[in-house]
C-alpha cells in the first residue's frame, strides 16, 4: 500500500461565516503519522469583537462565558505554527479553514499563505462516489468514523483526519488509470506532492461505461387500454399495483377531466389540492393516451416532483402497461457530459483548467469514466451550478458538436438522451426545457400531441423569464476566460490551440493570437460601457421607476454600445478567418470546434446585448439591476404579457395540453389565470375549467388567528410593533414555529430581536440569509422540535414540512408584490395604459394566490393539523380582506391584545 504522508488535521469554529468581520474562537490541531493520530492541540481564542449569535452557542455548544477568559489569537498563532511544522494541512472544506486561519495570521503578522493545504473534501468525493453529499457529517456516519460529537473543532479535525486517510487509501486502490489521470492533473498543483509526479506521457483513453446506440428509432407502440373508471375503481386495476390503494371519488373525477381532455383535445384548467392524488390521475390519463400511439409531455417545475414521477409514480403503473408504456426523462443538453471535450481536458489540464478548477474537476473523474447515462445531475461528487464555467468547459452543447465526425458519437450521452426521447411516448421534461423548446421554435423536444403541465402556477413567472433576455459582464466575461484567461500566460483554448499549430504555419500563429487580443479588448469595451452607465446614474436622481428605461440605453445614459459591437465584430471576423485556415488540419478538429463553439456563445451574448441596449419595443420592459459597478450590474428585458406568447406559438397547434395545480385560483375562479397564461382570446379552444375543493376536514385541522391590534401594515410604526408581537409569543411556543416574511431586511431586524430571548431559553433560532445555506437550515428545522425558522421568498412555496415538523405558521404580512420591482412596475403601467384596476386586478390576485401558497406549507397531507397566525389587520379592517379570509372558509378569531395571541398559540 502507498504511504500515507504525515499531515496536520485542522478544524476552525468561528463566529460566522463572513471573512471580513466573523472571528476564529477555536482552532484544534490533530496531528496524523502513518494514517494515525499521534498528538493534538485544541485553543478556545477571545475574539476581539464578534460576539457568539445564540445559533453559533447551539451549534457548537461554545458559550459567550467559555470565552470570555480565553487567549486572544495572537497568544496562540506562535503555539500553532510550531505544531504545524512544515506538513501540510489538511481541512474538510479547506476553502473555508484555510483562508479564515491565513487571514488571521496575517492580522497578527505571520505570513501563512504559501502554506500547502489538503482538502480532504475533495478527496471524499473522489474516493466515495455513492454517498448523497460529501458534507463531514454524512461522511462520518456512512463510513462509521468515531466522533465524540459534531461541530466542535477537536472532534472534528481528528474525524476530517481519518477521512482524509481513508480517502487515500481507497484512491491508491482505484483503477491505475484513473490514479494516472489524477496524477497529470495534480502537476504543479499542493496535489502533486500527495499523487506523485506524471510521467507526461500522453494519457490512453480510458474504458467509458457508456453504451452504444446507433439504431433507429422505433415506431411508437397502438395499444387499447380500458377507460380510467376501469382503473380508479374498487378493485380496479391500480389496486393490483398500488399497494393499499383506496379509491377516490375526487381523485377518479379529475382522471376522466384530463382524459377528457386528450380525448377531444383543447385546453383545461383543473386545481386540486394537495395531497389529492392529482398526480396519479393525470399520469394514467396521459400513460393510455401515450400507448394509444401519440406521445405525451409532462413537465414540472421542480425536481422533487419529477423525480417522484420518474422514480416513484411511473415504475408502479408500467406493469400495468405490458411494456407499451415507453417512458423518457429528457434534460436540457448542458446536463450531458460530453466526452470528447474531457478527452481534449485529460491531453491538455495544464492549459484548459485554470488552477481552481482542478479539485472539482478531479472529483468529477471517476464519475465520467463509470456513468452509464453521462447526466451530471446522478453525480454527487460535483456541482455543476456551483462550478458553471468548469462545467461549461465540459458539458455537451451544439455549438461545439461534431456530431458523426465526432470519434465518440456512438456512446454520445447527449444524443442518446435524445433517442431515448424520440423512441418514447411519455416525457417528461421541466418547465425550463419546455419553455426553451418553445422559444427556439420547437428545436429541442421530439414532436408531441399532448401535455400536461403540473406545478403549472410557475409557468407565468417561469415564462416571462424564459421568454426574456438577461446579461451581465460576467455573462461574457465567463465564456471569453475559457478562450483568454484574463492573466497572460495561463492557458485557454486559444493558447492551446496555438501551441498545436505547426511552427512554420506562422500566419493562422499570428492570426491565433491577434484573436485573443480581439476578444481582450470587446471585453475592455464591454466594462467601459457598463462604467459609463454606473457614473451617469450616480449623478441623477433615482425616480420612481428606478432603472427602468424605454428609449435605449445611448438616449438615456449617454453610454454608446458601438464600440462593443464594432469590436466584436472584429474578433467574429477574425475567428472565422482562424477557422478557415485551420479547417481539416490534423489534430486540431476537436479544439477547434470548441473555439468555433464559444465565439457562437459571445455571439449570442451580443445579440442579446444589442437588443437590450436598443430597447424601445412594445409590450416590454427594460431595467437595470445594481447598475454601478460593472462587475454586478444587469441589464434585463421582460416581455409584460407572456400568455401572449403563449396564445401565437403554442396553443393554435397542439391537440390537448391540461394545466393543474395546488393553487391556480382566486377565490374558487380560474380567470385570472386563464387570462395571465393568454387562454382567454384564445379563438377556438375555450380552456375547460374546474377547482377541486379541499377536503371538509381541512377547517377543523387548521386554525387561524388574526391579530387586529397591530398598527396597518404601510405605516412606518408597524414593523416595530410586529417584531414586538413576536418577541414576546414566540420564544414560549414548544412546537415547531416557521416566519414568513416579505422583506429581507425586516426578517433580519426580527432575527436580531429574537435571538436573545431565545438563547435565554436554550432554544433553537434559523434564519435565512443569516444562518447559512436554506438546504441545511430546513434539514436542521425538520429534525428538531420547538425550533424557529424565519424566512422570506423560496420559502413561501416548495418546502415540506410534514407532521410535526411544522405546528404554527406566522404570516407577517399579506405578499403583495413589490411595487418597485420593475416587472411588477410595468405590469402595472401596462394595465393602467388600458383604464384597467391595477391594485383589483393583478395586486390582489397576486398576493392571492402566494397567501395559498405560504399556507400550504402547514397542511401536507390529511393527517397533517396547525396553527395559523396572521400579522396584517388589512385582512379584517379592509373590505378586500375578505377575500383572503375566503382561503380558510372566513373561519378565524380575531386577536385583540398579545395576551390573545399567546393564549391562540400556547
Amino acid at each position: 500500500m502507498e504511504k500515507i504522508p504525515a499531515f496536520v488535521a485542522i478544524d476552525l469554529e468561528t463566529t460566522g461565516l463572513e471573512f471580513d468581520k466573523d472571528e476564529i474562537i477555536e482552532v484544534a490541531l490533530v496531528r496524523f503519522e502513518n494514517g494515525v493520530p499521534a498528538e493534538s492541540v485544541d485553543y478556545l481564542v477571545k475574539p476581539s469583537e464578534a460576539v457568539l449569535r445564540p445559533f453559533i452557542e447551539s451549534l457548537t455548544g461554545i458559550t459567550n462565558a467559555d470565552i470570555a477568559d480565553a487567549p486572544d489569537f495572537a497568544s496562540i498563532a506562535g503555539k500553532i505554527c510550531s505544531f504545524v511544522g512544515d506538513l501540510p494541512l489538511v481541512a474538510h472544506n479547506a476553502i473555508f479553514d484555510s483562508r479564515f486561519l491565513k487571514q488571521t495570521m496575517e492580522k497578527v503578522g505571520i505570513p501563512f499563505g504559501s502554506h500547502p493545504v489538503w482538502d480532504s473534501l475533495t478527496l471524499s468525493r473522489i474516493a466515495y462516489q455513492d454517498v448523497p453529499n460529501h458534507r463531514l457529517d454524512t461522511l462520518v456516519q456512512a463510513l462509521g468514523i468515531e466522533r465524540s460529537r459534531a461541530h466542535r473543532a477537536l472532534p472534528d479535525a481528528e474525524a476530517c483526519g481519518k477521512l482524509f486517510v481513508m480517502a487515500y487509501t481507497k484512491i491508491h486502490e482505484m483503477d491505475p488509470w484513473l490514479l494516472s489521470a489524477l496524477t497529470r492533473v495534480a502537476e504543479k498543483s499542493d496535489w502533486e506532492p500527495l499523487f506523485g509526479e506524471s510521467s507526461g506521457a500522453p494519457m490512453p483513453e480510458p474504458h467509458f461505461a457508456l453504451a452504444e446506440g446507433n439504431k433507429p428509432a422505433e415506431a411508437l407502440p397502438h395499444k387499447r387500454v380500458p377507460r380510467v373508471d376501469e382503473f380508479f375503481k374498487a378493485d380496479g386495476l391500480l389496486s393490483k399495483v398500488v399497494e393499499n390503494y383506496a379509491p377516490r371519488r375526487s381523485q377518479q373525477e379529475f382522471a376522466s377531466c384530463v382524459e377528457r381532455n386528450i380525448h377531444k383535445g383543447g385546453l383545461c384548467v383543473l386545481e386540486a389540492p394537495t395531497g389529492s392524488g392529482k398526480s396519479l390521475a393525470y399520469l394514467v390519463a396521459a400513460a393510455n393516451k401515450a400507448v394509444n400511439g401519440e406521445r405525451v409531455v409532462i413537465s414540472t417545475a421542480t425536481h422533487a416532483l419529477q423525480d417522484q414521477l420518474w422514480n416513484h409514480d411511473i415504475p408502479q403503473i408500467m406493469p400495468l402497461y405490458d411494456g407499451a408504456l415507453k417512458p423518457a426523462l429528457l434534460k436540457g443538453r448542458d446536463n450531458y457530459l460530453c466526452i470528447r471535450k474531457l478527452v481534449e481536458i485529460l491531453d491538455a489540464p495544464q492549459s484548459l483548467l485554470a488552477p481552481e478548477e482542478r479539485d472539482s474537476f478531479m472529483a468529477l473523474l471517476p464519475w465520467a469514466v463509470s456513468t452509464t447515462k453521462g447526466d451530471i445531475g446522478e453525480c454527487s461528487s460535483f456541482s455543476s451550478a456551483r462550478n458553471r464555467v468548469l462545467w461549461s468547459k465540459l458539458s455537451s452543447s451544439a455549438s461545439s458538436c461534431q456530431g458523426e465526425k465526432c470519434k465518440f458519437y456512438s456512446i454520445c450521452p447527449a444524443l442518446a438522451s435524445k433517442r431515448a426521447a424520440m423512441e418514447s411516448n411519455l416525457l417528461l421534461v421541466n418547465h425550463a426545457l419546455f419553455l426553451a423548446d418553445l422559444s427556439l421554435d420547437f428545436a429541442l423536444l421530439p414532436t408531441y400531441e399532448h401535455v400536461v403541465f403540473d406545478e403549472a402556477h410557475r409557468l407565468p413567472a417561469t415564462s416571462n423569464r424564459g421568454f426574456g433576455r438577461t446579461i451581465s459582464f460576467f455573462g461574457f466575461r465567463n465564456v471569453a476566460k475559457t478562450l483568454q484567461p484574463s492573466k497572460e500566460g495561463e492557458g485557454g483554448l486559444i493558447a492551446e490551440l496555438s501551441g498545436r499549430i505547426p511552427v512554420e504555419n506562422e500566419a493562422a500563429r499570428n492570426e491565433a493570437s491577434q484573436l485573443s487580443m480581439d476578444i481582450a479588448e470587446t471585453e475592455k469595451a464591454l466594462h467601459r460601457f457598463f462604467m459609463k452607465i454606473g457614473k451617469k446614474l450616480s449623478k441623477q436622481k433615482i425616480g420612481k421607476d428606478g432603472f427602468m428605461y424605454e428609449k435605449g440605453i445611448m438616449a438615456q445614459y449617454d453610454a454608446d454600445p458601438k464600440p462593443v459591437l464594432d469590436q466584436f465584430e472584429i474578433a467574429k471576423s477574425r475567428a472565422a478567418s482562424l477557422v478557415g485556415m485551420l479547417s481539416g488540419s490534423a489534430g486540431l478538429d476537436g479544439i477547434l470546434k470548441d473555439v468555433e463553439g464559444r465565439m457562437e456563445e459571445l455571439n449570442r451574448f451580443i445579440a442579446d446585448f444589442d437588443f437590450l441596449v436598443k430597447a424601445g419595443r412594445p409590450g416590454w420592459v427594460f431595467y437595470l439591476e445594481e447598475p454601478f459597478n460593472p462587475h454586478t450590474l444587469k441589464m434585463h428585458a421582460y416581455p409584460l404579457r407572456s400568455g401572449d406568447i403563449w396564445q401565437a406559438k403554442f396553443y393554435p397547434w397542439v391537440k390537448s395540453a391540461t394545466f393543474t395545480s395546488a393553487t391556480l385560483a382566486v377565490q374558487g375562479d380560474l380567470t385570472y389565470y386563464v387570462e395571465r397564461m393568454g387562454m382567454a382570446g384564445n379563438e377556438g379552444k375555450r380552456p375547460f375549467l374546474k377547482v377541486f375543493n379541499e377536503s371538509s376536514s381541512s377547517d377543523s385541522r387548521r386554525s387561524v388567528a388574526i391579530t387586529r391590534y397591530l398598527p396597518k401594515p404601510s405605516t412606518p410604526e408597524f414593523g416595530d410593533a410586529m417584531i414586538d408581537t413576536l418577541v414576546q409569543v414566540l420564544p414560549d411556543v414548544e412546537e415547531n414555529t416557521m416566519v414568513l416574511f416579505t422583506s429581507i431586511s425586516t426578517m433580519v431586524k426580527a432575527q436580531a430581536a429574537l435571538a436573545p430571548a431565545f438563547a435565554a431559553k436554550g432554544k433553537l433560532l434559523l434564519c435565512q440569509h443569516v444562518d447559512g445555506a436554506l438546504d441545511g437550515l430546513v434539514a436542521m428545522f425538520r429534525k428538531s422540535r420547538g425550533t424557529c425558522l424565519l424566512g422570506c421568498q423560496s420559502l413561501w412555496e416548495g418546502v415540506d414540512f410534514p407532521g410535526d415538523a411544522l405546528k404554527l405558521l406566522v404570516v407577517t404580512k399579506l405578499p403583495f408584490p413589490n411595487p418597485s420591482d420593475p416587472l411588477v412596475a410595468g405590469i402595472s403601467n401596462d394595465m393602467k395604459s388600458r383604464a384597467e384596476n391595477v391594485f383589483k386586478n393583478y395586486y390582489i390576485p397576486e398576493a392571492y394566490m402566494e397567501m395559498r401558497q405560504g399556507l400550504g406549507r402547514l397542511l401536507r397531507s390529511e393527517t397533517d393539523s396547525g396553527k395559523v397566525l396572521i400579522l396584517d389587520n388589512r385582512v379584517v379592517n379592509e373590505a378586500y380582506g375578505k377575500s383572503f379570509a375566503r382561503i380558510w372558509n372566513m373561519k378565524h378569531i380575531i386577536a385583540n391584545s398579545v395576551d390573545d395571541v399567546k393564549k391562540f398559540v400556547v
